[in-house]
Formats: C-alpha cells, sequence, structure tokens
C-alpha cells in the first residue's frame, strides 16, 4: 500500500473544533459541515475511530448540533492551546488507538488546524488534510493554512477521497452504506 493512501486499521479521524461562535463568519460554512459529516459517518461504518477537540467549551459552547448528532460517543477533548497536541488528554487518546495516521476536519484551518497538523508531523504521525472539510474565516487564510500543512508533508485530499481510500474495494461489506453517505 502507498503511505499517501489512508488505511482504515491505522488512521483515526479528528474533528477539530466545530463550534458554532467559529462558524459564524466562516468561509464556506456549509462545505465544512456537510463533508466534516460524511467523514464521521463514514468513520463510523468503516470503524475508524473519532476524536472531537472544543476551544474552549466553557465560553465558546459544544460542537454545533449539525456535527454532534453525527458523532460516536467517542471522546471530546477540551483545550485552550491551538494545537490539539497542547493537550495531554489528546495525545493520551492518540496513544491508547495505536494508530499512526491522523485525518483532519474543522476549523480553523490557518489556526488550530494548522498547528495541530505540524505538531502531529513533528511526533512522526501522518497526517492527511480533507481540505474540503476544514476553512478559515478567510478564503485566504483557508488557502494558505492548507499549502502550509503541505509544505509541511501533510497529504492534502478531500473528504470523498479519503472515504474512498478508506474503503478501499468496492466488493466490502460497508459499499452500499458508503454510498448512501457520500450520495
Amino acid at each position: 500500500m502507498h503511505p499517501n493512501l489512508l488505511d482504515r486499521e491505522d488512521t483515526i479521524l479528528i474533528v477539530v473544533d466545530i463550534q458554532e461562535p467559529f462558524m459564524r463568519n466562516l468561509f464556506e460554512p456549509e462545505r465544512v459541515i456537510a463533508n466534516s459529516v460524511q467523514l464521521i459517518e463514514a468513520a463510523k461504518v468503516l470503524g475508524v475511530p473519532v476524536v472531537t477537540t472544543l476551544q474552549y467549551r466553557a465560553r465558546m459552547g459544544d460542537i454545533i448540533p449539525e456535527v454532534a448528532q453525527a458523532l460516536p460517543d467517542d471522546e471530546r477533548i477540551d483545550k485552550m492551546t491551538f494545537s490539539c497536541c497542547g493537550v495531554g488528554d489528546f495525545l493520551a487518546a492518540l496513544e491508547r488507538r495505536g494508530r499512526r495516521t491522523v485525518l483532519l476536519c474543522g476549523i480553523e484551518a490557518h489556526i488550530c488546524v494548522n498547528q495541530t497538523a505540524h505538531d502531529l508531523l513533528g511526533l512522526g504521525y501522518k497526517v492527511h488534510v480533507a481540505a474540503d472539510a476544514i476553512s478559515s474565516r478567510e478564503e485566504g487564510n483557508w488557502r494558505l493554512g492548507i499549502e502550509k500543512m503541505r509544505q509541511a508533508g501533510a497529504v492534502i485530499t478531500t473528504a470523498e477521497m479519503s472515504i474512498f481510500e478508506l474503503l478501499k474495494d468496492a466488493s466490502a461489506s460497508e459499499f452500499k452504506q458508503i454510498l448512501q453517505i457520500v450520495k
């Protein structure tokens, strides 16, 4: 298997800070929500663990309802640092699952997603970023966030591309369920 393709046995989905205050002025919020929900639903079908983070939950609130209802009952980790890796509970959650490939979605591309991607790369993780499931308040910051992560070694992908890499085979028992998700 090529190292730039996702493998469901080694991948963990990280959903970064999809909270209402951040969504208010986001560039193309509907795209981020729809593609993040697709990734979460596919992860559940394919047995890929999901870890969700929240930036300063007490002040910024919970995950938006459209995304929260899709989430499994996996961990939701509160953080103050921009990088998810600045929180011991996050690093422990990754370590417990023993997976070395991280697929990122969420907000904002040039802040929390970017810093998390760089820190994970520094820790030796393979990092994939679903460009259509992340964004920033300004389109320019979204695009530059993606480019900076690419330059650092992250694999830039899309939600649908990721889902089909994880599925790998049209004869897989989950194929029909996945088709319903990506429609």
